[in-house]
């Protein structure tokens, strides 16, 4: 799991298409089709659906084997999103960009097989990004009845979360969005990372980078399952500190500052109006079942770049 692979890049209209050698850009079309028909018609055909984004499972039935994918779409968000994403790269590209740096790392992420923008001279109107589809897996909180009833899987989880975070801090790497949808716990309890356009490399990682990061999964925590032991989420720390054997010192201090942070963002999220949460997985559901696009039948033609 894992990794970029090589890129062609193609164009058709005002799309650029950078996509693995062994996807026809004319395929990666038809998966952003049939992602697009998923999302007209609504949350329930998406496996994530929101105002900024939405996700559906598209499998291309292809002659030399099918393709399970996950398409996402980042919405159009305006003028302004769309003129800072032309200077700074749509999310799909930072994903891709995030991908390869966690290249050598122990850190599962989905295989990236596509990435495609709509450009218009300095702006990003929106972008997709075409990643291989985690089979048997479901984000943290859809997962987590099936751990709370198991402790030994809990801890194994705990373990996991810690062992990421402390791989990415150690390598330089910072993940700023560690909501809990945004890890993939599989069958086998490995832990996947997710909206890797989140993740920039710093010469130096401050300390409130580090209290920002484990105060994310600890909030999360109180917030979707306050019956959580204590001892699983100090299980994460643990995990954690074995890869910043020098913070063992400041430990102390760390756990209070994050917990400082957790209780702001704790009485931050008090105001909100739960009924508004309707996007998933914080309201986890059935898997559904993938969007199948045979290609058997159809030519494969593309415009290539220059």
């Amino acid at each position: 799991m894992g990794g970029t692979g090589r890129f062609t890049r193609s164009r058709a209209g005002d799309l650029r298409i950078a996509h693995r050698s062994d996807l026809a850009a004319d395929h990666v079309l038809r998966a952003i089709d049939a992602h697009r028909a998923n999302a007209a018609r609504g949350r329930e055909f998406c496996e994530h659906w929101g105002p900024a984004s939405s996700v559906s499972r598209i499998v291309l039935r292809r002659a030399q084997g099918d393709l399970d994918l996950a398409v996402k779409w980042n919405h159009p968000r305006g003028l302004r999103a769309a003129l800072s994403e032309g200077w700074t790269g749509s999310r799909a590209v930072r994903a891709r960009a995030g991908a390869e740096r966690l290249a050598g790392l122990a850190v599962d992420h989905p295989p990236i097989w596509a990435v495609v923008e709509r450009r218009r001279p300095g702006r990003v109107l929106e972008s997709f990004l075409l990643t291989g589809y985690c089979a048997g897996s479901l984000p943290l909180p859809a997962r987590m009845p099936e751990l709370l009833a198991s402790p030994r899987r809990r801890r194994s989880v705990a373990h996991e979360i810690g062992r990421v975070l402390g791989t990415l801090h150690g390598a330089g790497l910072d993940h700023r969005d560690l909501k809990h949808s945004n890890w993939l716990v599989g069958g086998d309890d490995r832990v996947v990372l997710l909206d890797l356009d989140a993740l920039v490399a710093l010469r130096r990682l401050p300390w409130r980078a580090r209290v920002r990061a484990l105060g994310q999964l600890e909030a999360y925590a109180s917030d979707l399952y306050p019956e959580l032991p204590r001892s699983d989420r100090a299980r994460v720390l643990r995990a954690y500190l074995a890869h910043a054997p020098e913070l063992r010192a400041r430990r102390r201090a760390l756990v209070g500052d994050v917990r400082a942070w957790v209780e702001r963002r704790l009485a931050h999220w008090r105001g909100r109006d739960r009924a508004l949460h309707v996007y998933y997985p914080m309201a986890p559901r059935p898997p559904l079942a993938p969007t199948p696009v045979d290609l058997r039948e159809t030519s494969v033609e593309g415009e290539r770049c220059a």
